[in-house]
């Protein structure tokens, strides 16, 4: 399952941080910027949510040997991302890697540093350069985060398909384009669609 928020002007998030164990608490204290602590709120309560449909009603999070959190005594895998734009949370039972980005201006030394050769020519032949760079960028965040080993190993993957849903790697990838920003996911499971949370008192 994927969810998305990005709800933000409607709802007074802050109210919400009751609901967050005091480990989270604690996290969401250390945290200076606005939309920094609502992404620490509304992606636990998502999470939570989630979680619930697979009937896990309590939970505990740990951290693995690369950073990568998961779910201590359960079978299940997830993965959490944000931007400016929102936040997006995947859950499997296998594991999954996600990420979202907005798109910004197109910076060629970027592309030049983590990009393939056929990325490249894929961004720089499209009319839309920043568009293409973004969509790619997900791809390779959400490929190395179900891998698990760190985003530094971005330039380890490359994607010269175009399509919105295609399997690689052993993994099924799938892209979802919205008018500022994309979301991408790989794992095991074939997502086909996104369940967008509109209300954050859905979650509790």
């Amino acid at each position: 399952m994927i969810y998305l928020f990005r709800n933000y002007q409607s709802s007074d998030i802050e109210k919400y941080a009751e609901y967050l164990p005091d480990e989270r608490a604690e996290k969401l204290s250390r945290l200076r910027q606005k939309r920094d602590r609502e992404n620490c709120i509304v992606s636990y309560l998502i999470l939570k949510h989630a979680l619930s449909q697979y009937g896990i009603k309590s939970f505990q999070l740990e951290t693995g040997e690369h950073g990568k959190p998961y779910i201590k005594g359960q079978d299940i895998h997830f993965n959490i991302t944000h931007c400016r734009v929102g936040v997006a949370v995947a859950v499997s039972r296998s594991p999954v890697g996600i990420d979202i980005q907005d798109i910004g201006d197109f910076n060629e030394k970027i592309m030049n540093r983590v990009c393939s050769d056929e990325e490249k020519s894929i961004i720089l032949s499209s009319s839309d350069k920043a568009r293409e760079f973004t969509r790619i960028w997900t791809l390779k965040e959400a490929a190395a985060k179900c891998d698990g080993r760190g985003i530094q190993l971005l330039n380890s993957f490359s994607f010269d398909s175009t399509e919105k849903r295609f399997t690689k790697y052993g993994k099924s990838f799938n892209t979802f384009e919205f008018d500022k920003f994309f979301v991408s996911v790989c794992g095991s499971d074939e997502f086909s669609d996104i369940i967008e949370i509109n209300n954050l008192e859905d979650l509790l």
